[in-house]
């Protein structure tokens, strides 16, 4: 079970006797404006209205005063602020027509209202009405409003970031349920996977497309489903690996643990440039030959993967007849990068395939993966 920590809960408590206190206080407030106006005014002004002099016999000004008195306790208010606030009227002057008329005057948390009433053809009436708060039926209040929001909070859970609300959308996509050992994940493993991932990774950049791709291809099996969104969002926070498994003397390509569905002539291409670039021969570049002139030399290396990895005919008689060709390398460069956008997007696969430029005055473009060669990594053969 989660700590409930005591300072939120403290400053809970505060927050929400403040509020209560200004809100049964207003309440009040505007509870005896409406009286004064419908009730008290109305009395006053039948009272005096055949009165010639104003003057008042003092039996029945006490008569008059504590009828008064009778009708503003009688204001109750809503349930909350009867039970937080006890307020109690005091008529103590009639004034004297003429009498300057002054404003009221209120003083809240507990307060008071002193309160000059002139109403037409009727005598001024000055009256108190003071209100305490009720500190039991407060504080209780207020403890258990902190108690229920500390128990929301911690049953609900803490809410999303807007990015972290769009990885979550990922997993509950409808086509997420085929990657998936059980279908479509629940929202609430989905948003506890998040969390944890953000606990545990906190300045972790998660790549949307990325994540994406591995939900749809996942075939991994985890103890649990947060799991399962913790290991993905990991794989997808990483820079992506390019790996090949050469096991059984075939080559099978996977990036960022995605696998790539390419056969197997540019399959051997990929691997022959990414040997040139885990090895950092000339820095991982390689030239294209000119179009006119297909190099024999650079196609030997190439021939040997053919050769050990199953190459297709076509590809090796062509390799051997006549050596590596810029449009062979065109060729499969760009089915390279359609396997790989297929699954990531295009994006990822400008982030992590090739690039190219031009040395010097040479006319001819050279070529090479934009991965990092730590992140190049094969299984058992090397190239």
């Amino acid at each position: 079970m989660k700590r409930i920590h005591c300072l939120p809960l403290m400053w809970l408590v505060v927050f929400y006797a403040l509020a209560i206190a200004l809100v049964s206080s207003f309440g009040r407030y505007q509870e005896y404006l409406q009286i004064i106006s419908d009730r008290v005014q109305p009395v006053m002004a039948e009272a005096w209205q055949d009165s010639a002099d104003y003057q008042l016999p003092e039996a029945l000004e006490v008569i008059l005063i504590r009828r008064l008195e009778g009708e503003l306790d009688a204001v109750s208010g809503n349930r909350l602020s009867s039970q937080i606030q006890q307020c109690h009227s005091h008529i103590y002057r009639f004034g004297a027509q003429g009498e300057q008329i002054s404003a009221e005057n209120s003083r809240w948390l507990p307060w008071t209202m002193t309160w000059l009433i002139a109403a037409q053809g009727a005598q001024q009436t000055w009256l108190d009405i003071d209100c305490r708060i009720s500190w039991l039926p407060w504080l209780s209040l207020s403890l258990g409003l902190a108690l229920l929001t500390v128990a929301g909070w911690h049953l609900i859970g803490q809410p999303l970031k807007a990015e972290d609300r769009v990885l979550m959308a990922l997993f509950l996509q409808p086509s997420a349920a085929a990657g998936q050992q059980d279908g479509l994940l629940k929202r609430s493993a989905v948003k506890a996977g998040v969390l944890h991932f953000r606990q545990t990774y906190p300045n972790r950049q998660v790549n949307p497309a990325i994540l994406r791709a591995l939900i749809s291809t996942n075939r991994a099996t985890f103890s649990s489903p947060q799991q399962c969104v913790v290991s993905l969002l990991a794989r997808a926070s990483q820079l992506p690996e390019l790996h090949f498994d050469l096991t059984g003397g075939k080559v099978q390509v996977t990036l960022a643990g995605i696998p790539l569905a390419l056969s197997v002539t540019p399959a051997l291409y990929l691997l022959w440039y990414a040997g040139k670039r885990r090895d950092e021969t000339d820095g991982g570049w390689v030239r294209n030959p000119p179009s006119n002139k297909p190099d024999p030399v650079l196609a030997q290396s190439l021939l040997e993967l053919m050769y050990h990895y199953g190459g297709h005919g076509r590809a090796i008689r062509e390799l051997e007849q006549a050596g590596l060709k810029a449009k062979s390398l065109d060729q499969n460069r760009s089915k390279i990068k359609e396997a790989l956008s297929a699954v990531t997007g295009e994006e990822v696969a400008e982030d992590c395939l090739f690039e190219s430029r031009k040395p010097g005055d040479n006319p001819q473009t050279e070529y090479r993966l934009k991965i990092s060669p730590e992140k190049i990594s094969l299984s058992k053969q090397d190239v």
